[in-house]
């Protein structure tokens, strides 16, 4: 009995541990859920600071980048800390803010001083804990990213349970530009260096990129020239919008018709390819291509959209194919790799299965096309015959629905006792030769021989047109009633009196005639 006690007892000690272990590694969850982030800004924003700090900035960043990371920022607007610097890039002065009136840092220089002031910002942190800082985590943007990059060589290896990695288009991702260019020493008068590249063990690190972003997807061969130009529009219309809109640009909007909603789903559906402690996620491309934007851009300003677009998704599956050509997906996202000047790898297309996959994206682009409609016509009509062949084969079909018309007024003429012989040709107005035996059979001495013979040869046809139409009207009464019968035979005496006038008629044509 006191076993089983013990037995008890040690069961509910151990259901309670349980308990009690589940509820301090929630509260513990809870607690890494606050964290504060350290935003190294991109080149070109100078206000990611107060008096006049970029408002939605921050906070995108937060929102779509490093929540989703696994260590989301706390609510408080103290969570989210600038790291300001330099942010510029000489000489280029063609990019809006890069340096401005040409008096900038150089891009040493200016990364030099980001990896200072995050420095700084960062012992301040940790100087100074705090329930939202015991998590922090460092944020880079495109050369915020290089500076981040080149700090975490300096961070102190104890903290990497503390501090978090986050960057996004980061020119030094081991596939983005500064790392295709490494092989290249650096540049003293424009005091640029393209090493050293994100590492990839130490610091946990997650990697944002746009497909196609030139500066964090660089092209690996860049002999492709619709690789580059596709590569070239992407730096325009992709690399500087990842965290659009914002005060800076409250118009723009995020790349490829992304929204939070459907950027959020894109990332959770992304390969993220880790390699050692670092991981890879590459945001794909959507809508209209890169290389294409300049045209659906200039059309839409004209008003040619409907004419353009159906042409650019023609054009797009097959493209996208070719400029795919000029990047290596398989490879390990995590290990440099620098450029090659050859159009593609030579020993990554299969002869089999590369010309399906040409056939197939020109099918798609066929069926991208049509399946638009904006170019498409609406289908012809067939029309009515115009040529004199086709009009005269279609007279028959009303002169049929003028006899039959005729043939039931006659057998209401009949019905009604009318005696008047010409109101069965009065009802017959497509036939103008049969009223010719509503004329008199009085001579007309003043007609010349010719006349006389075309009369002679229309009465002799009226007749034998005629006697058909009496016939079936005659048969058709016939079948009604014997009353019927009788009247239809009146008429059809009725309508042989021209014939017995007719050796009258020749016989007066014939003297008039002499």
């Amino acid at each position: 009995m006191r076993k089983t006690a013990k037995a008890l007892v040690l069961i509910l000690i151990s259901f309670l541990g349980t308990v009690a272990l589940g509820i301090a590694s929630a509260f513990s969850a809870s607690l890494a859920f606050a964290a504060t982030a350290l935003i190294v800004p991109g080149t070109g924003t100078h206000n990611i600071n107060p008096p006049d700090a970029v408002t939605g900035y921050k906070e995108n960043a937060a929102t779509r980048y490093i929540d989703p990371a696994g260590q989301p920022v706390c609510a408080a607007a103290t969570c989210l800390v600038g790291v300001d610097y330099p942010a510029s890039f000489f000489p280029l002065v063609i990019f809006p803010n890069w340096c401005p009136g040409l008096t900038c840092d150089t891009w040493n220089e200016s990364v030099g001083t980001g990896v200072t002031n995050l420095e700084a910002a960062l012992n301040e942190q940790l100087a100074n804990p705090t329930p939202d800082n015991q998590q922090i985590v460092i944020f880079g943007y495109s050369q915020g990213g290089a500076v981040v990059s080149r700090a975490m060589y300096d961070l102190d290896p104890a903290l990497q349970d503390r501090v978090t990695i986050v960057t996004i288009g980061n020119i030094n991702n081991p596939l983005g530009l500064w790392s295709r260019l490494s092989g290249v020493p650096p540049i003293p008068f424009f005091d640029i260096s393209f090493n050293p590249q994100l590492p990839t063990d130490g610091f946990t690190s997650m990697n944002y990129v746009f497909e196609y972003d030139p500066v964090g997807d660089a092209p690996q061969w860049w002999g492709n020239p619709l690789t580059m130009l596709n590569a070239l529009a992407a730096f325009e219309y992709v690399h500087g919008y990842y965290l659009s809109p914002n005060s800076n640009g409250p118009t723009d909007t995020l790349p490829y018709g992304y929204d939070d909603a459907s950027l959020a789903a894109a990332i959770a559906a992304a390969d993220h390819r880790q390699y050692q402690d670092a991981t890879f996620v590459l945001i794909p491309q959507q809508g209209t291509l890169p290389i294409f934007r300049p045209f659906t851009d200039i059309a839409n300003q004209l008003g040619l959209s409907g004419f353009v677009d159906p042409l650019v998704a023609l054009a797009s599956p097959l493209t996208k194919l070719l400029i795919n050509l000029g990047y290596d997906r398989v490879a390990n996202p995590g290990i440099p790799q620098q450029l090659s000047i050859l159009p593609f790898n030579p020993l990554a297309i299969n002869p089999i299965t590369f010309p399906v996959q040409v056939v197939q994206a020109i099918v798609q682009g066929i069926q991208d096309a049509l399946g638009g409609g904006s170019m498409m016509l609406a289908p012809a009509t067939t029309p009515a015959p115009t040529s004199l062949l086709a009009a005269r084969s279609s007279a028959p079909e009303p002169a049929t629905e003028q006899v039959e018309a005729a043939s039931t007024d006659v057998a209401q003429l009949a019905s009604v006792e009318k005696s008047e012989p010409e109101a069965v040709p009065a009802v017959k107005v497509a036939e103008p030769a049969a009223t010719k035996t509503e004329e008199p059979a009085a001579p007309e001495p003043s007609k010349p021989a010719e006349a006389t013979a075309v009369d002679e040869k229309k009465a002799d046809e009226t007749p034998a047109k005629d006697e058909p139409k009496q016939d079936d009207v005659t048969t058709a009464e016939a079948k009604d009633d014997d009353t019927t019968k009788a009247e239809a035979k009146d008429e059809a005496k009725k309508a042989e009196e021209p014939k017995k006038d007719e050796p009258k008629k020749d016989e007066s044509e014939q003297k008039a005639a002499a």
